[in-house]
């Protein structure tokens, strides 16, 4: 029986985001797999974090500060993955934020909606978009001319992973109006590139992770502890806050079986899911 997924051993990636939370844990599992890394991020990367990394890695990486909405990154992140190891395999697009309004909707000013849309859709479909092509524009000449094997299965090809959100898959809620837009946006350029760029044999997918066990999510929750019951209340697996290093094999199946695209796996135990319960035990 043929093995239908590819090793990570020896590729080469771009992951944006990479110095927390579910980048972090992303970056340590790629360098422990051998593959050649190129860490984006706006936020600059702690010693204790270098070396946490240096430990993990079985070869290269580089860690460069990367504004992913600027004018031209894309193209800068992907010209210099290839400038420095000859090469590109994949991109994580990981990197964003998340802009919250905590009051009523109906009082927000406008000008601070407008900013705020604009900042959730710089910073997810639009820097999603634009590096997945740049990537696609280098990944193509290469993946394009792999040919079938025995069982009409292509041994290998490109892959653009991006992370979305239980945002994206479930009932919004009132306080992420802009973020929620936003990643619901992503997972439509996800869809489309998934069909434009699959004759190219580059893959797109997304993983969409619940509630992260970290600090800034537990900072907010701790301030509104009526949501945090409300998570825990509609999470059907436990805990509902999750570990980031829980995305990591997902993120890993999505990067090396070459038959899946336009998918995206829910990471959120359940969150997404609606279920009255009325004759079960809670």
């Amino acid at each position: 029986m043929s093995n239908f997924q590819s090793s990570l051993k020896g590729k080469t990636g771009i992951l944006t985001g990479g110095t927390s939370g579910f980048g972090f844990a992303m970056a340590k599992e790629l360098l422990a797999q051998g593959v050649e890394l190129m860490v984006f991020s706006a936020d600059e990367l702690t010693d204790a974090s270098r070396d946490e990394l240096k430990s993990a890695a079985k070869t290269d990486f580089e860690y460069h500060v990367q504004d992913v909405t600027a004018p031209g990154a894309s193209e800068s992140m992907v010209e210099r993955t290839v400038a420095r190891f000859g090469r590109l395999d994949f991109a994580i697009v990981n990197a964003g934020f998340a802009i919250r309004f905590e009051e009523p909707l109906l009082g927000l000013p406008p000008a601070k909606l407008e900013e705020a849309m604009r900042a959730q859709f710089a910073v997810f479909p639009i820097a999603f978009a634009s590096l997945a092509l740049a990537a696609a524009r280098v990944m193509a000449p290469r993946y394009e001319t792999i040919a079938p094997d025995a069982n009409g299965h292509r041994p290998d090809s490109g892959a653009v992973v991006v992370t979305l959100s239980e945002a994206s898959l479930c009932p919004l809620r009132d306080d992420l109006l802009a973020y929620a837009a936003a990643k619901h946006a992503s997972l439509s350029v996800m869809e489309s590139l998934a069909a434009v760029l699959g004759p190219k044999n580059i893959r797109v997918n997304g993983i969409a992770p619940g509630f992260a066990n970290t600090a800034g999510p537990r900072k907010f929750y701790d301030r509104f502890p009526n949501i945090r019951a409300d998570i825990e209340a509609k999470t059907h697996l436990r805990p509902a806050f999750i570990d980031p290093g829980a995305v990591v094999p997902a993120v890993i199946h999505l990067l090396t079986d070459n038959y899946v695209t336009g998918q995206v796996i829910a990471l959120d135990g359940g969150y997404h899911i609606e279920l009255k319960r009325y004759f079960q035990d809670s």
